[in-house]
């Protein structure tokens, strides 16, 4: 068993099953096969119970490579490549997934590539595969037929050794140990995150340089699902209440998007008057993914048995079209995401924003402010589509918070751009 599999791509000095020994070169004659098992050496040295592919100058056939991972039932598998162009000028990092990928691998590829940015510093190749930042590829060696239903896997391209000034870089140790450790990071991290969901097998390629010497570009967009934990939190810059964490996991019935308001039996009294009303109100919107009584849940800890518990009230009437653009907005960044999302925190009154600590002056108490969280994607990228739609339209000029560890992101429309990020 291992729970992570190290692939460094290419080896030996002939093709094997798919694997060619060698594919990118530098000016000055640096080979692709030497630095991708430079770079897994230094992995093994970091990485707990990891198994590489190869551990010398060796090919090694792309469902070899695969069946190693499908052995031991790796959590993730991770091949390491560098990068070639025609004309030697593109430079850039990205982390590749199968096209017939699963959410599992989607994660780990968007936690790779992070990761590896912060120490490439250089262009996130990603990035035009917006809004998810998935970029699938027909890679043999990551096909998930090859692989255990459990294994993530993905396939990064550190950066173009056909560029002389990256090639001078990767002669420096001290930058492979940094890419290295920055891959090491990515995994750690998906490995810390719940259990993914397996999920559901086209010609296929070994990397990024055979894919383009193919013109082979594909643009299929997904997300990949996580099981979050509900928190109030707060905005302008301040986090807030973690008294009251409750460990309920998103099920079946929120993945899948049959249940769109499941914390509403937290209103003990819920005023049917009201709600009808309320109802009647958004009705004009005509909101596509959203329930009126999604908007009313009021909190974890105010239905929770703490201090904070029974503290909130329902929005006052005359405040209701403060929330209209925010909703509205929500109700794109859902169309968008392409998956459910949940309302976690919407409005609070004076008392119970208090109580949890929330900023002074929370515009959640304004009943302007949405905390939401969901079943597929990243705080980075529900920011990157909030974003987006708010410089879509001035409706949604407002605040933009990204709470890392939370998994949630928070949005307001009071009118003027603000952006934050809480890890």
């Amino acid at each position: 068993m291992a729970d992570t599999v190290i692939d460094a791509g290419h080896g030996g000095f002939r093709d094997m099953g798919g694997s060619s020994w060698n594919n990118a070169v530098g000016p000055n004659g640096t080979l692709e096969k030497n630095l991708t098992l430079k770079v897994a050496i230094r992995i093994t040295e970091r990485l707990k119970d990891v198994q590489l592919t190869r551990e010398q100058d060796v090919n090694v056939s792309l469902a070899a490579r695969a069946r190693i991972a499908k052995t031991t039932k790796a959590r993730a598998f991770v091949s390491i490549h560098f990068n070639a162009s025609d004309d030697g000028q593109a430079q850039g990092t990205e982390t590749l997934v199968h096209t017939n990928y699963s959410n599992a691998s989607a994660q780990l590829s968007l936690i790779v590539q992070d990761s590896l940015l912060q120490v490439t510093q250089l262009p996130d190749r990603n990035r035009s595969f917006d809004p998810s930042r998935i970029k699938p590829q027909p890679l043999g060696v990551l096909n998930p037929s090859r692989h255990h239903p459990s294994t993530a896997a993905c396939l990064a391209e550190v950066s173009f050794l056909d560029r002389a000034d990256e090639e001078q870089r990767l002669q420096d140790p001290a930058y492979l140990d940094q890419i290295a450790a920055a891959i090491c990071e990515g995994i750690e991290t998906y490995l810390g995150l719940p259990i993914a969901l397996p999920e559901p097998a086209i010609e296929e390629s070994e990397d990024a340089v055979a894919i383009a010497a193919q013109q082979q570009e594909l643009t299929a967009l997904s997300y990949q699902k996580l099981d979050m934990e509900e928190a109030d939190r707060g905005d302008d810059e301040e986090q807030t209440e973690r008294e009251t964490k409750p460990p309920a996991l998103f099920g079946a019935d929120f993945i899948n998007g049959t249940v769109r308001a499941q914390a509403v039996s937290a209103l003990k009294a819920l005023d049917s008057d009201y709600l009808n009303a309320f109802t009647a109100f958004l009705e004009p919107l005509g909101l596509r993914h959203f329930t009126p009584s999604e908007l009313l849940f009021l909190g974890n800890a105010h239905g929770g048995s703490g201090a904070c518990g029974g503290l909130n009230g329902l929005p006052p009437r005359d405040l209701w079209t403060n929330v209209v653009p925010t909703i509205s907005m929500l109700d794109e960044i859902r169309a968008r995401l392409g998956a459910p999302v949940r309302v976690f925190s919407a409005y609070r009154n004076d008392a119970y924003n208090a109580c949890i600590s929330g900023a002074a002056n929370s515009h959640h108490k304004q009943f302007r402010a949405i905390d939401f969280t969901a079943s597929a994607g990243t705080p980075e990228i529900w920011r990157r589509i909030a974003a987006d739609i708010r410089a879509s339209d001035s409706r949604y000029a407002g605040g933009i918070g990204k709470y890392i560890s939370g998994n949630f992101v928070h949005i307001d429309t009071r009118g003027q751009n603000s952006d934050w990020t809480q890890s």
